[in-house]
């Protein structure tokens, strides 16, 4: 028993050396080639991350997406699969979230002010969500297979902590536009570096209804 008891902290030591970080930096250029200054909000995840590798730690309250003054609130969203999103109604009016991505499809119908409805993302890839009232509202799901994930901030700059030792590779997604990606390692000591670089692409503003027509005068 005592033997166990002294190798205990040995083990514990090796386990929290066999994580690392990953960080690094993203440049967005402009589709015109002139480089963004405000580099926020690019979506930066982990590929080939190992299947037993421990999930972010539960709590707090699940991700919203908000129905306020006609819009959707963020307009950019990330979380890992299996997450359930939800979908407030703070407007005084009616909505209906829906999506047709592959991804996931679902129609959470006609809902009023004060309401919420929530759907579950099985799948890794893109939604697209939208209302069938409003073409104006317009949102992104990001839904990735991995728990190391991060938004950049304003200068592009992004960390993901205690990455398993290993190789993987690093993906940087903007909500419109091309993907990039780095292969890196990671291990003990100093983070792993990566450089990434995207370019933007064109704003959606429109899109169908739920029934592939075009939106008309709601009555």
């Amino acid at each position: 028993m005592k033997a166990s008891f002294f190798l205990l902290p040995l083990l514990l030591g090796a386990a929290r050396a066999e994580t690392g970080r990953v960080a690094g930096v993203v440049t967005v250029d402009q589709s015109n080639g002139a480089p963004k200054r405000d580099r926020s909000g690019v979506v930066v995840y982990l590929e080939g991350v190992p299947s037993g590798a421990a999930p972010r730690p539960a709590g707090g309250p699940p991700p919203r997406i908000r129905q306020k003054e006609q819009q959707f609130t963020p307009r950019l969203t990330v979380v890992p699969k299996g997450t359930t999103v939800e979908f407030p109604n703070e407007d005084k009016i009616f909505h209906n979230v829906f999506s047709v991505s592959d991804s996931a499809k679902f129609d959470l119908g006609l809902y009023k002010s004060g309401e919420s409805k929530a759907v579950t993302f099985k799948r890794a890839g893109t939604v697209d969500v939208y209302c069938n009232i409003h073409p104006n509202m317009i949102a992104r799901i990001k839904v990735v297979d991995s728990p190391y994930y991060a938004l950049t901030a304003a200068d592009g700059s992004f960390e993901l902590r205690d990455v398993p030792a290993g190789s993987y590779t690093v993906v940087a997604w903007p909500a419109q536009g091309k993907e990039d990606r780095r292969e890196v390692t990671v291990g003990q000591g100093p983070a792993a570096r990566v450089e990434l670089r995207v370019v933007e692409g064109k704003t959606q503003t429109t899109h169908m209804r739920k029934d592939g027509t075009p939106y008309g005068r709601y009555k």
